[in-house]
């Protein structure tokens, strides 16, 4: 009850909503009675969102937008200005992960990678700024990773657009808490979203020597659902990547957070443990990079022979 007095009849801004963690921000908000502007690239997502979200009593006004293109994120400013007024919550969301040994992630699946997550981000960010400080108050919250607080074997371009977005998120709250904004940033462990629908495998182009590219494409969806079967899998961090925690649950602890504006938010005690072993037992938490690298590793080249393996017999 708490948490819908202080959101209702305030307003957020939510990119990649159409699906996952944006989702379900999206659903919770509109429960506790916030007007929200909706977006994301998937219109025919976004649509059947905005269709559920109107059982609510609140304003709902969903927008194509692809975050790397800013021209489209300025659109989406002007057009949450003018609809919402006042903007309480920008939230940051939309993004996607590459996967795969350093040496065959190529340069295009880096600068896609880094183009949504992290340039993506700041161009939502610039585009509402403004409007922050003439109100004098406000709230960004930007969608990160726990892969922006623990390096992960194999996952080089993510971990990197991650630490990006936790070090963007940082530097904004030390330059602007004090003037009315506040900021957080969202860190996960794994939980069950559908982000492996745009999750890019970087694979050694001898491997694909011979191999017909729509079989591949087919392929990958096997490959793809191995890898994320797994690596969500309830498991605990010494056999698995500790995840299997419903996406549902984790979103409410999220708003909880949100609400008493922390600027580093979690929904599992992992995060907090891993950032205080990487200060005060830096040994410990080597060991633990390097295992959960070596995990990791395996379970992509799991994932690729599968895909692989269907491909061949095509």
């Amino acid at each position: 009850m708490k948490s819908k007095k202080f959101f209702k009849g305030k307003s957020a801004v939510i990119t990649g909503a159409a699906s996952g963690i944006g989702r379900e921000f999206a659903l919770n908000l509109a429960k506790y009675g916030c007007n929200l502007v909706i977006s994301d690239i998937n219109m025919e997502k976004l649509e059947l969102l905005r269709k559920e979200l109107e059982e609510f009593p609140i304003k709902v006004i969903s927008v194509n937008c692809d975050v790397t293109k800013n021209s489209q994120v300025r659109n989406l400013a002007k057009i949450s200005i003018k609809e919402l007024g006042e903007i309480y919550f920008l939230f940051s969301n939309a993004g996607i992960a590459t996967g795969g040994p350093f040496e065959d992630i190529t340069q295009a699946q880096w600068e896609k990678t880094i183009n949504v997550n992290l340039f993506g981000m700041y161009y939502v960010v610039k585009a509402f700024i403004s409007k922050f400080l003439e109100q004098k108050f406000g709230h960004i919250i930007v969608t990160a990773s726990i892969a922006g607080s623990l390096g992960v074997g194999g996952l080089n371009p993510y971990n990197t657009s991650k630490f990006a977005n936790a070090g963007f998120c940082e530097s904004l709250y030390s330059e602007y808490s004090h003037r009315g904004i506040d900021v957080s940033v969202i860190c996960p462990f794994p939980i069950r979203t559908n982000l492996i629908d745009s999750v890019g495998f970087g694979i050694s182009p001898e491997k694909l020597e011979g191999i017909n590219a729509d079989d591949m494409q087919e392929a990958l969806k096997i490959g793809k659902s191995h890898y994320w079967e797994e690596f969500t899998k309830k498991q605990g961090l010494s056999h698995g990547f500790a995840g299997g925690f419903p996406v549902e649950r984790a979103v409410k602890r999220f708003i909880k957070k949100i609400k008493k504006k922390k600027l580093y938010i979690f929904e599992r005690r992992y995060g907090r443990a891993m950032q205080f072993l990487r200060g005060f037992i830096p040994g410990l938490y080597r060991k633990i990079l390097i295992s959960f690298g070596k995990r990791h590793l395996k379970l992509l080249n799991e994932a690729t022979e599968k895909a692989l393996e269907f491909a061949k017999k095509q």
